[in-house]
């Protein structure tokens, strides 16, 4: 692919094999206009994606202090202006800071015993099964719901409703066009969880400590209207809708990584100290999130290329996590690898502020599962993936957790 061709992102051969894809894009057009007019461009090279996220005159939005018009003025535009990945500074940096105490490690270490005991739980629901079972039904979506509504406070009873509206958010999240359809369904889920989480905010107030993550928060509401209303309520859904859509990727991601390269699992189990490592690499590996947008704050020349001021740059973190520019042996697994700065959470001011809690979840889980069923096996070893170029995941993983 030449860098004049433009690149068609619903072409299915790239879902088809992404990775071979990443890697024609890296060594031929670094800098691949989109089609249908090469206005956005995708970046995949390690150093050309970081530079980016660290670059603070590029930009969340498109033009500074502007929003974009398709997502009109109702509840949904609410949660994209407030929502703290779609801010820029200074606004961003304010939120960022008054948000930050929620996963200090004292609030890390508060939550430590009961995200053991969900992860212990369900470990050993799936250790009473005899045969087959599908690892994504009955761990992956299970977990992180009770992780995101014990995190919220929430009924666990409540997962599947609160869980419902979340893909309904996403057309005004994400920079993507949206149809009036879609935003009339973006409204009424935004609408939802402002009422939704606003009750649980009124009935947790005064009962929660600076050690709880919500606790934390609302302090920072209390103390002198820091922290408005409408930014507690949208920060906590951001923290359900991450805490729960990243964690039910990457830990069906890392079974997923692990059974495939057996190996791996033996060295896991025998050492289970690599479990922080290994999450590291599942992460790089097989990246979560896929395609994170900014916008050029400036003109710059890239590759030969000319970017103008406010183009769209769709950044590839699971293409910058495999390129061997940066890594040795990018698409070998490896729990042993060092030196593993990968962009899964991405870097600079937008740094994921939930990652401190991605690998206290990603260690108990690695440590533990390799202990409990250590001879699990896969079933199934092509399982089906979503048509998603942004949040490509797994819709199933046939494990057997005794091993056949």
């Amino acid at each position: 692919m030449s860098a004049q061709e433009y690149l068609s992102l619903g072409d299915p051969t790239i879902r088809a094999d992404r990775f071979a894809t990443y890697r024609r894009l890296r060594d031929h057009n670094p800098v691949a206009r989109v089609e249908p007019d090469g206005a956005r461009v995708v970046l995949t090279r390690y150093a050309d994606v970081e530079r980016i996220f660290k670059d603070p005159l590029m930009r969340v939005q498109p033009k500074a202090g502007e929003y974009p018009a398709d997502i009109g003025t109702g509840p949904g535009a609410t949660f994209h202006k407030l929502s703290l990945p779609d801010m820029d500074p200074p606004t961003h940096t304010r939120l960022r800071k008054l948000v930050s105490p929620a996963f200090a490690p004292r609030a890390l270490a508060h939550m430590r015993s009961w995200v053991e005991r969900i992860i212990t739980d369900n470990i050993e629901a799936l250790a009473a099964v005899d045969g087959e079972v599908d690892f994504v039904e009955h761990f992956g979506t299970r977990v992180p719901a009770e992780i995101a509504c014990r995190l919220l406070h929430a009924p666990a009873a409540d997962a599947a409703t609160v869980l419902r509206r979340m893909p309904a958010l996403n057309a005004v999240l994400t920079h993507t066009p949206i149809t009036p359809r879609q935003l009339a369904a973006a409204d009424e889920a935004a609408q939802f969880y402002f009422d939704y989480i606003g009750e649980i905010v009124d009935s947790m107030r005064g009962n929660l400590g600076p050690e709880d993550p919500v606790g934390a928060l609302m302090l920072a509401e209390e103390e002198g209207g820091r922290l408005s209303r409408d930014e507690l309520i949208v920060t906590l859904v951001g923290f359900f809708i991450a805490s729960y859509h990243t964690t039910m990727v990457a830990m069906t991601n890392a079974v997923h990584a692990l059974l495939s390269h057996p190996d791996q699992m033996r060295l896991l189990a025998a050492d289970p100290d690599l479990a922080p490592a290994a999450w590291e690499e599942v992460l790089r590996w097989q990246s979560p999130v896929h395609f994170i947008s900014r916008y050029a704050g400036y003109d710059f020349e890239l590759h030969g290329e000319t970017i103008t001021e406010g183009t769209q740059l769709m950044l590839g973190l699971a293409a910058a996590n495999r390129d061997e520019r940066r890594f040795t042996d990018p698409d070998t697994f490896d729990i042993r690898r060092t030196g593993n700065r990968h962009l899964a959470f991405t870097a600079g001011g937008h740094f994921c502020i939930g990652a401190p809690l991605s690998r206290l979840e990603g260690d108990i889980l690695l440590r533990l599962l390799p202990q409990r069923l250590p001879a699990m096996t896969l079933t199934d070893p092509n399982p089906p993936w979503n048509d998603e170029l942004v949040f490509a995941s797994m819709t199933a993983l046939k494990v057997a957790p005794k091993g056949v």
